[in-house]
């Protein structure tokens, strides 16, 4: 965030108006090992928008995953699988969030069996191949396969605790998006992971 500097140039809106916050964008890639222990960046991609181009949100439909900002996801991806190339014998693993549910990214992980996995957060109740089902409800009908307990750490007025949740998980097709038959369906595995019994006042 820029905006105490306003005479600099070659800055972009960075908030969710055109005029008011401006400054850079970062999407940086970070590598860890399983018990937290960050192991430095694999990459880093630094950009300022375009106020011109602010509000065209509505055509990104008729735009390249490469004309886009989310793919910022799979050039994070190409960096740990180059990395994973030289690391043949231990797993990587690219997690992203919800703005990482992307058709392209997960096509683009499938293509080499012997990259990085890819773990994302899922954002959309995407359609499976039968043109019937969805995701989310084929998850959830699952049968439940473990039980993991999670501490909580203490957050304001709420105390710690340990939180139970279900862990169901299911192998699925995915329909591809409109506009994005060239990818065909894609096989992957989802998870389903939801606390139960929550205490009452708790989101």
């Amino acid at each position: 965030n820029y905006s105490t500097h306003p005479a600099t140039e070659n800055l972009g809106p960075i908030g969710s108006q055109k005029e008011g916050v401006i400054g850079l964008i970062v999407h940086d890639t970070m590598a860890f090992t399983i018990e937290g222990t960050p192991l430095g960046l694999l990459d880093v991609q630094c950009w300022a928008r375009d106020a011109e181009e602010f509000g065209k949100k509505h055509q990104r439909k008729q735009r390249s995953i490469e004309e886009k900002e989310s793919y910022k996801w799979l050039r994070s991806f190409h960096s740990v699988a180059q990395a994973q190339s030289h690391c043949p014998n231990t797993m990587l693993v690219s997690m992203g969030d919800r703005e990482a549910d992307i058709y392209e990214l997960f096509h683009l992980a499938s293509q080499d069996p012997k990259g990085p996995q890819l773990l994302v957060r899922a954002e959309q109740d995407r359609l499976l191949e039968d043109g019937q089902e969805h995701l989310w409800s084929a998850v959830a009908a699952q049968p439940v396969v473990g039980i993991q307990e999670i501490h909580v750490p203490r957050r304001g007025p709420l105390p710690a605790r340990i939180a139970c949740q279900q862990v169901r998980f299911a192998e699925v097709v995915l329909k591809p998006p409109k506009g994005k038959s060239q990818y065909g369906p894609l096989k992957l595995c989802a998870v389903l992971a939801q606390e139960t019994g929550t205490p009452q006042g708790i989101a």
